[in-house]
């Protein structure tokens, strides 16, 4: 199985305008992301997707693959898939272009999960949440999943309520990286946005509203994200107190 990793990487955001390129200890965030995705030998080719020449000279200053694509694409997911029209792999992993301190096991776990079940075509990751704040976040998004991993739906509100008495259910925080056969990526990307998915601003919920099945696996693993300008410090302090190599 040919397995390919893309960072999708776009210039404009209204949070944090050029957030890719922004400096992380003397290299730009994008860099740091792709050499984390680097350590994982499972992965067979590794492409910054972007439609924005700024990230693509950055990506080829420091010599990473890099794709261009459409400027109107409404999601990671659609950009993921301009690159599989173009490349030949089996399996595609949507690596987030803000997380430059992502654990390499946290893509080895969502790779598994298609090793371990080879009728899966889409998968994820979810982590255990306890935190009162974190559970109420509309930033959060949860999923609750039934017997088999598969998510029975994903939301910023509170899922499960855990309403009753005395009976409390564990709650999932959705883990924002993806992976998709590339039969399935392909279909995906030409469904149309759905309400649910448009509601919630969670692309997953596209599937689902149309039937489809997402695997999720636990993992034990915490990733930081980049959301805005002042997160940039406390991501720096974990790559000197940690020595993440490059």
């Amino acid at each position: 199985m040919k397995i390919i990793g893309v960072i999708p990487a776009r210039y404009k955001s209204s949070r944090f305008p050029g957030k890719p390129l922004v400096e992380i200890c003397g290299k730009p965030m994008i860099y740091w992301v792709y050499h984390q995705a680097m350590k994982v030998k499972e992965l067979n080719e590794i492409y910054v997707a972007t439609d924005d020449e700024r990230i693509r000279a950055a990506c080829e200053k420091y010599n990473m693959n890099v794709k261009m694509t459409k400027d109107t694409h409404q999601t990671g997911s659609d950009r993921v898939a301009e690159v599989a029209e173009h490349t030949d792999g089996d399996l595609y992993i949507n690596i987030q272009g803000d997380e430059p301190v992502i654990n390499p096991e946290m893509i080895r776990e969502v790779i598994s999960i298609f090793t371990e079940d080879e009728s899966v075509y889409f998968g994820s990751l979810k982590k255990e949440i306890t935190d009162p704040d974190e559970i109420r976040a509309t930033s959060t998004v949860k999923v609750v999943t039934n017997d088999t991993g598969d998510a029975m739906y994903f939301s910023r509100s509170v899922i499960p309520s855990n309403l009753k008495d005395g009976q409390l259910a564990r709650v999932f925080r959705h883990v924002g990286i993806y992976a998709y056969k590339k039969d399935f990526l392909l279909k995906f990307a030409n469904m149309e946005q759905t309400e649910l998915e448009k509601g919630e601003g969670i692309e997953p919920l596209r599937a689902l509203q149309k039937g489809y099945t997402m695997r999720l696996k636990e993992t034990n693993y915490t990733s930081i994200g980049v959301d805005l300008p002042e997160h940039v410090a406390l991501v720096e302090n974990i790559i000197r107190k940690n020595n993440v190599s490059i």
